[in-house]
């Protein structure tokens, strides 16, 4: 992959917008990115990966941390890389989170982070491959590119001191990084996934065990073959229980028989005093029977002439109804009369009162013709007023022009006075700039001095503590090399006494031959206290102290060349002030803001005199149409002034031929309104009277035909009754009623008599059914005797007992059996499982013990991977130090044979020294021999993880790593590995203060700092 042009805006340190063109730097370039601390250098690396990845370099950077805080309010934060792969070239733009200022309204609203893609095709056309999403961006990129965003930080940025950790770092720490780098977290999950299933199976087993453990504690055995006789002696005891429980229940059944066959003998003989009981109680109720038989008797006769007797007394209430009828009738005759003799009176009144309607009608016909009159006067009247209005209109319109001509003359003669003024002023801004220039880097210069005195105290300060540190380290590294050298004396006097105990006269010494033996070495109490244990830990404790006395070293030349850099940078900073490095920042500050000031308000002026010079264009082109509408107003005001005394004179000849009253068109109105209604009340009044009168006359009549049809009825029902009379005296004669008291007495509605009927039937079947089921009682109960119930039910519940006693022995025996069946299968089965769980152990385990470095090689299973990995690394990046080294050194993985075997041996580092033949740590190397052992592992390290990222072809790396740790000729030598690395095909950019590196590289991006933002050169081109 190759990069073309990279847009920053507002990002980081740069609050502009930033443009590197890197084609412009040729094909393949070796270039360096240049500037003073904290410009902005490694953020055009973040800015690379974030257009590409939305992430910096940095993992720990979101995207609310990468907007520019000196970046203006409607600026946006914004990136957009230019790149090619196989011969394919994109541009992806994107716009992270951040607050903007909001588009209405005060204040700030969040924007969504964006993300735009596209295809430049050969004819300047663009394929949109993703409009806006993020998440789709991502994954284009990440299939376009061939890479995560992690594998293209590991491969094509290489950030200052990552890689000096990894020469530095132990082999479990080595392991995390490699880890990351190659992503073999696989091989971690493979080891964890074996450890959680063998520990899952041992588990299990253990489970089983103890499942086993807890059926036997439960039936009270010791193992299984205690539970198998358990288990036969229960089912022996069941059975013999079962037999005797089978005999009490063939006695506790007969005993039942007998007391179920007398209780069915005791219910009859109960049944029978029963019966007899009821049919006492039942003939006691006789007498009230009978009465009830003699009453239905007499109302069925008389419900044979009832009939009869309702007929007379349905005519006799007719005839009440009727009377009740003609006194109403005549009510309303009287009161029909006089309400006809009102309706009379009022009709006679309305009709005279009918007579004015033809005085109110002319009336309305003269109130319609004063109408029209005042329709044609409102018309003059409104001639009149538009008359007036438009000589006011032009009167004051005319007053109006003239006013705005002045005002418009008096502006266009001060706006010609002020652009003049401005031109004046204008002449002085270069000068006034070119000050403003001077200020604001005597200020920029000032503020780095004051920053450079405040670093120079804390380096000094730094110094200090390391050279305190480095001289402890040092007393500490000789104590214990003093302690290890004793104890290894001390070990070697006590071997060389023990081998001293084995020598026998005239017996050659194993050690050097000789058969005299005249001083044979002894031992003392120290040095039988001493041994190879304690001489190893000496050693390592001396080899640890040594290397913190190394690491104390380098820290304190670091940071002394870094204060030397400091106080350098300050001399330049104190000869670029010359005569102004008396003066305060405030008062540098202070001239500056004068001068900014004066600047500003002048550029403001400046910009507006486009604007002043139009708007004095527009107020010349306004003056001639209002100078041609003043002359045009003074010719027509005289004619409309004449205008206006005609209308007035036509309204007055008008007015004087309608009444005073009348002149008001909404007073006309009302007096129109008021005849109408006066006209139309005298209508409603007299066809109300007299359809009154018609009503009262129709309703009189219609009384009188009622009273007549009244009388006639009375007629009717009066003859009607006297034949029913006859009829019912008739009928009572014949039937067995003396008169109508007897009858009245007797009659029952039919719904009694129904019920008192239903009475007697009922007594008369119940007493046939007793008598009778006494008759059958008696039968069956013949020559038996009445048994003893109490006597059988006590032996009955004797036998139930026995029966239950034994029923709860056998009953617990079965579940003593069963529970010990249960137990003796439960464990069988556990059994069974718990040999499939042994062989699955055998397995598992096995792979579990080897994967995690447990098993016979002491290595684990990610880490074997990681090792070979690691070779493949080392055996390039060997290639590279070889050359930097002058055929010195050669990276090395330290032989597995002198480290402790265990799981974290296998990835520590060594250097192979040519100079001396033997592999030393490489923490025992100087500063500049680790940068370049860091630079090639870098290198190397990059080549593998690009080599298994599928062969993917990147065109661009970026070094962020100091040389200043180099001498000359290494520098040289670093800077030809690149160079031949270059060679390859690569675009390589380096971010370094060294100045030799300036000096060399031709091409260079320059980064600049200062007060409102940093900004990007591009020189060499």
């Amino acid at each position: 992959m190759k990069l073309h042009k990279l847009t920053i805006q507002a990002f980081g340190p740069f609050a502009q917008t930033e443009n590197i063109d890197f084609s412009d730097l040729g094909d393949n370039p070796l270039f360096l990115i240049d500037g003073p601390t904290g410009a902005g250098k490694s953020s055009i690396l973040h800015a690379v990966c974030y257009a590409l990845y939305g992430e910096t370099t940095d993992e720990d950077r979101k995207d609310m941390s990468v907007r520019c805080d000196n970046a203006a309010d409607e600026t946006l934060t914004q990136l957009s890389l230019e790149f090619s792969i196989r011969g394919q070239h994109y541009r992806i733009t994107r716009i992270p989170t951040q607050q903007r200022k909001a588009k209405r309204g005060e204040g700030f609203t969040e924007q969504k982070s964006e993300a735009h893609l596209v295809k430049l095709l050969d004819d300047n056309e663009e394929q949109t491959l993703v409009t806006k999403k993020v998440k789709d961006a991502n994954e284009q990129i990440k299939i376009i590119v061939g890479l995560s965003a992690q594998q293209f930080r590991q491969v094509m940025v290489l950030p200052q001191g990552k890689f000096r950790e990894l020469l530095l770092a132990n082999s479990s720490e080595r392991q995390a990084i490699l880890s990351t780098l190659f992503q073999t977290e696989i091989y971690q999950r493979i080891e964890q996934l074996l450890k959680t299933k063998a520990g899952n199976i041992e588990r299990e087993y253990a489970r089983f065990k103890e499942q086993i453990n807890e059926a036997l504690s439960e039936v009270f055995v010791d193992g299984k073959e205690s539970l198998i006789a358990a288990v036969s002696a229960a089912e022996s005891k069941q059975e013999e229980l079962n037999k005797a429980k089978l005999a009490v229940e063939q006695q506790r059944q007969h005993s039942n028989n007998k007391v179920e066959a007398a209780q069915g003998l005791a219910k009859l003989f109960a049944s029978k005093a029963m019966k007899h009981n009821s049919l006492a109680q039942h003939v006691s109720q006789k007498e009230v029977v009978e009465q009830k038989r003699k009453q239905l008797t007499l109302a069925k006769q008389a419900s044979f002439i009832a009939l009869k007797y309702n007929v007379l007394k349905q005519s006799e209430v007719d005839l009440t109804s009727n009377a009740e009828q003609h006194q109403l009738a005549m009510q309303s005759q009287q009161q029909l009369a006089l309400h006809l003799a009102q309706t009379t009176k009022q009709l006679e009144t309305v009709t005279s009162q009918y007579q004015q309607r033809d005085h109110l009608v002319n009336q309305g016909t003269k109130l319609q013709g004063y109408k029209q009159t005042l329709a044609g006067l409102e018309q003059l009247y409104q001639q009149s007023k538009h008359c007036q209005e438009q000589e006011q209109y032009s009167v004051t319109k005319h007053s109006e022009l003239k006013l705005q001509f002045n005002q418009y003359t008096q502006r266009s003669e001060k706006g010609l006075q002020v652009i003049h003024d401005l031109h004046q002023e204008l002449q002085g801004k270069a000068q006034m700039v070119r000050i403003q220039q001077e200020l604001q880097q005597q200020s920029n210069s000032l503020v780095a001095l004051q920053l450079l005195n405040k670093n120079i105290a804390n380096q000094q300060v730094k110094i200090n503590q390391l050279a305190s540190s480095f001289e402890q380290a040092k007393q500490q590294f000789s104590q214990a090399t003093y302690n290890a050298n004793h104890i290894e004396m001390l070990w070697h006097s006590n071997q060389a006494a023990l081998l001293a105990q084995t020598l026998q006269a005239d017996a050659p010494c194993p050690v050097c031959g000789s058969i005299e033996h005249p001083q044979p070495a002894t031992s003392s109490a120290e040095m039988a206290n001493a041994n190879k244990e304690h001489v190893d830990t000496a050693r390592a404790e001396q080899l640890k102290l040594n290397q913190i006395q190394s690491d104390a070293d380098k820290k304190l030349s670091a940071t002394k060349q870094e204060l030397a850099q400091l106080e350098q940078q300050k001399q330049q900073l104190i000869n670029e002030l010359g005569a102004d490095f008396d003066k305060t920042l405030a008062q540098i500050n202070e001239a500056l803001n004068v001068v900014n000031t004066q600047i500003f308000e002048l550029e403001t002026k400046e910009s507006n005199l486009p604007k002043w010079q139009q708007k004095q264009q527009e107020m010349q082109e306004q003056l001639a149409p209002i100078s041609k509408n003043i002359t045009e107003l003074e010719h027509s005001i005289p004619t409309l002034q004449a205008n206006t005394v005609a209308a007035k004179t036509k309204l007055q000849t008008a007015e004087q031929a309608l009444p005073e009253q009348y002149r008001n068109a909404a007073e006309l109105e009302i007096a129109i309104t008021n005849n109408k209604a006066q006209v139309e009340h005298l209508d409603i009044n007299l066809r109300n009277a007299q359809q009154h009168h018609h009503k009262a006359s129709n309703d009189s009549s219609a009384i009188d035909a009622t009273i007549e049809q009244i009388t006639a009825s009375k007629i009717l029902i009066s003859e009607r009754l006297k034949s029913h009379t006859t009829n019912w005296q008739q009928a009572l004669s014949a039937s067995i009623f003396d008169n109508d008291a007897a009858f009245k007495q007797a009659i029952m509605p039919n719904e009694i008599i129904e019920q008192i009927a239903g009475e007697i039937e009922l007594f008369d079947n119940t007493l046939q059914g007793l008598n009778s089921g006494i008759s059958v009682l008696a039968e069956q109960l013949k020559n038996k005797v009445e048994p003893n119930l109490a006597q059988l039910n006590a032996h009955l519940t004797e036998q139930q007992t026995l029966y239950k006693q034994a029923e709860e022995a056998w009953a617990i025996a079965q579940s003593q059996h069963r529970k010990l069946q249960d137990t003796l299968t439960k464990v069988t089965r556990i059994e069974a499982e718990q040999e499939d769980n042994k062989k699955q152990f055998e397995v598992i385990g096995t792979l579990a013990s080897a994967a995690s470095g447990k098993g016979n090689v002491k290595v684990s299973l990610e880490r074997f991977v990681l090792g070979d990995l690691l070779d493949s690394v080392l055996a390039i990046a060997s290639k590279r130090l070889h050359i930097m080294s002058k055929g010195q050194y050669r990276l090395v993985r330290q032989d597995e044979g002198t480290q402790k075997r265990n799981v974290t041996a296998g990835l520590d580092l060594a250097i192979d020294d040519a100079y001396t033949g033997k592999t030393r740590p490489v923490a025992t190397l100087s500063g500049g021999e680790s940068f370049m052992a860091s630079l090639s592992l870098a290198l190397g390290l990059s080549d593998v993880v690009q080599q298994r990222s599928g062969g993917i072809q990147l065109d661009t790396l970026f070094i962020d790593e100091g040389f200043g740790s180099l001498d000359q000729e290494s520098l040289q030598l670093a800077i030809q590995t690149l160079i031949d690395l270059q060679a390859t095909g690569r675009t390589i950019g380096i971010i370094s203060h060294v100045s030799e590196l300036k000096e060399q590289m031709a091409l260079r991006i320059d980064v600049q700092s200062s007060r409102v933002g940093s900004s990007i050169t591009t020189i060499g081109v």
